[in-house]
């Protein structure tokens, strides 16, 4: 059989709750030529058993001899992986039918764009729409404050992230992605959020990523010292309370568009002046 086009990594532990719903919102997708890579972390609970009621070709399961973790686990499936495109999918969320359709269109048509994710619409114990930019240049930016692709609704090119061996870090871990999205914008890549809400992201207490990681910080702090290297790591702690620095540095590096860069910082520095008590 030819290889798909696409391949869904979805890692399975702990969603035993929510796993088959998660399992046919992927199958029942407007675009079919996929092969949906479900990998079973050694979950601890009846996971097994309901992946035996499904029959559909396109799953291809993995199940190992012990608890791995997520990024290791994520890195076994870039392994077995046969698509041009590489999709994420978390196996306690929902996508909605177009999602994949949407994006290879996307890619398809923007063979400048390297990766790109949707928007995300929350629900379950919280509710709220994330919506990250669709500008690469931006995307830049924004990974100095926070990781600026919604993960789980990515989808790349397998061949582009394997150029620059670009795969996932065990020990930035629940950061794990953020990590992986620094070191592909320092290698060029070119990253966008499509603005569609095509991705529902459930909000529930057992999730791995419910709270902030101290991993986030290092992360912001270690891509901030590659892509400027004139601050000093005291100009690097107090980011994002030093500002005139960071634009210097700029200056003499011109990593990041000037204008774009400087609006950002003064938006920074206006609401902390409103904010400040």
């Amino acid at each position: 059989m030819p290889n798909p086009l696409v391949s869904i990594l979805m890692p399975v532990y702990r969603t035993e709750p929510w796993l088959r719903e998660a399992i046919d919102s992927m199958l029942n997708q407007t675009f079919a030529d996929f092969e949906l890579i479900i990998l079973n972390d050694c979950s601890p609970d009846d996971a097994e058993t309901i992946l035996d009621t499904y029959s559909d070709p396109r799953i291809v399961r993995y199940r190992g001899d012990h608890n791995v973790g997520l990024a290791n686990i994520l890195n076994r499936g870039l392994d077995m992986a046969r698509g041009r495109y590489i999709a994420r999918m978390d196996s306690d969320d929902l996508s909605l039918p177009d999602r994949l359709a949407i994006q290879v269109a996307y890619l398809d048509s923007h063979p400048d764009i390297d990766l790109c994710s949707t928007a995300m619409q929350l629900f379950g114990s919280r509710e709220d729409l994330w919506v990250r930019s669709a500008d690469p240049e931006k995307v830049r930016i924004d990974a100095l404050f926070h990781s600026p692709i919604l993960h789980a609704s990515s989808l790349w090119r397998r061949d582009r992230f394997e150029a620059f061996g670009l795969r996932f870090r065990q020990q930035w871990v629940p950061a794990e992605d953020y990590e992986l999205w620094t070191r592909a914008l320092l290698s060029g890549l070119r990253l966008v959020n499509l603005p569609q809400p095509l991705y529902l992201y459930r909000i529930h207490p057992h999730q791995a990523t419910a709270k902030p990681s101290p991993r986030e910080q290092e992360v912001r702090q270690a891509y901030l010292r590659a892509a400027l290297p004139a601050l000093s790591n005291q100009q690097v702690e107090r980011f994002p309370s030093g500002l005139l620095p960071i634009l210097i540095a700029n200056l003499r590096s011109h990593t990041f568009n000037t204008h774009l860069l400087a609006k950002r910082l003064l938006k920074i520095k206006l609401h902390t002046l409103l904010h400040r008590k």
